[in-house]
């Protein structure tokens, strides 16, 4: 039966879902891009014919998805005979919104459907610790976002919650046991806020979400299996492999505990937190000169380091060197165990990373017992959770299209 026939009868496809919606959403996954396309292109793109898509056009203009724009003709494309109208997808038929649910710092940003970000706000929230006072923040910032953009809440489709903790499918973190007490801390029930609005809620992990905006748009592009590793405060891993994001039944796949007992590691502690421990060993040493000697304490960081290094400055790259020599067995055991292709080093210093990169890669190559794997910067940065966030939301939206 064609689509006019289902129209027609009332005929259903899957699920109880009508022809005519399922044709609804091949069109408007197909103009998703928001190049202006006259009918024409439209059936040529979707097999549809042209009465099926000049009615669901109208349908879809009236829905707000689409927009009718200037024909063809003003635009250029013709010069005689009849113009052709043309239609471009509306990204603003609804907005996202994209949290970084960060333990000490939380980040919202507000998004059209083609992931223009149109607000960011962000609150220090490191005292914070009453799970439910994190909730109430983390709602009123995402009302602050929302002012912000000038976008009224029931235009709002889908949010998305990127956590420093395990995640599994129904956005419950496993239960605090051991040093892992910050779990409750991180995702203190953040799948059930929201619910009252209307809006579509999604939460994951924080590397999880970084390693999807990579596949998709970043550094993970062209590999096949890869790591995104996060690495300022803990260590944590996204992993990706033969294209798919691995999960594990309670979301545990990447949380890197196990360095423990991972011999010059010893810790999951992440390279931001370690680069204040080595420049305060250095300083309560008498050893620390150079740039960073004449820095606060409170700029004793790893971009402020990394920057220095590139700069060669000797104390600098002797911290970097200690550092390398804990990122490599990181990178050694994540290749080891998952043959991976790619390992991209996220977030806030990955853009002034190379020094440590540079020297981590020597490192590996001097090992004979693991192949070296490709270690690249993400050029997301610290915006990596949020970007993740925001695609993710986008997709949601996407899913479920013309389906509610």
């Amino acid at each position: 039966m064609d689509d006019q026939g289902s129209r027609q009868t009332g005929g259903l496809a899957v699920n109880g879902v009508s022809q005519r919606v399922l044709n609804g959403r091949r069109l408007l996954e197909y103009a998703w891009s928001g190049e202006p396309m006259t009918a024409t292109e439209l059936m040529e793109g979707t097999g549809l014919t042209r009465a099926t898509v000049l009615s669901l056009c109208r349908d879809l203009v009236e829905a707000g998805w689409l927009r009718k724009v200037a024909d063809a003709r003003a635009a250029g494309r013709y010069v005689k005979g009849r113009p052709a109208l043309r239609h471009a997808f509306c990204p603003e038929a609804a907005y996202v919104v994209g949290c970084d649910a960060d333990e000490d710092v939380f980040t919202a940003v507000v998004a059209d459907l083609h992931g223009e970000e149109l607000s960011r706000v962000r609150r220090e929230v490191r005292a914070l610790r009453d799970p439910g006072l994190r909730r109430e923040e983390l709602e009123a910032l995402v009302d602050a976002a929302l002012a912000a953009a000038g976008v009224a809440g029931e235009r709002v489709a889908a949010v998305v919650i990127g956590v420093p903790a395990p995640v599994d499918l129904q956005g419950a973190s496993p239960p605090p046991d051991d040093d892992a007490h910050y779990w409750s801390i991180a995702n203190p029930g953040y799948a059930d806020m929201f619910q009252d609005r209307g809006w579509m809620v999604r939460l994951d992990n924080d590397a999880n979400l970084g390693a999807l905006y990579e596949a998709a748009d970043g550094a993970g592009v062209g590999a096949r299996s890869f790591a995104v590793l996060l690495a300022a405060e803990r260590f944590g891993a996204g992993i990706v492999v033969d294209g798919a994001l691995l999960r594990g039944t309670r979301g545990r796949v990447g949380e890197l505990r196990v360095l423990d007992m991972v011999s010059g590691v010893d810790a999951p502690h992440g390279l931001g937190r370690r680069t204040r421990w080595e420049i305060q060993r250095m300083a309560d040493a008498g050893l620390l000169a150079g740039e960073l000697a004449d820095l606060p304490p409170e700029d004793w960081g790893a971009e402020a380091l990394l920057e220095a290094a590139t700069r060669g400055d000797p104390v600098a790259l002797e911290i970097v060197d200690r550092l390398a020599r804990r990122l490599a067995p990181v990178v050694t055991l994540l290749t080891g165990l998952l043959d991976l292709d790619r390992v991209v080093l996220a977030g806030p210093f990955a853009a002034s990373a190379e020094p440590l990169l540079s020297r981590t890669r020597e490192i590996l190559e001097a090992s004979v017992v693991f192949r070296c794997p490709e270690l690249v910067a993400s050029t997301a940065g610290g915006d990596v959770i949020l970007r993740g966030a925001v695609s993710r939301a986008v997709d949601v939206v996407r899913e479920r299209a013309l389906l509610d």
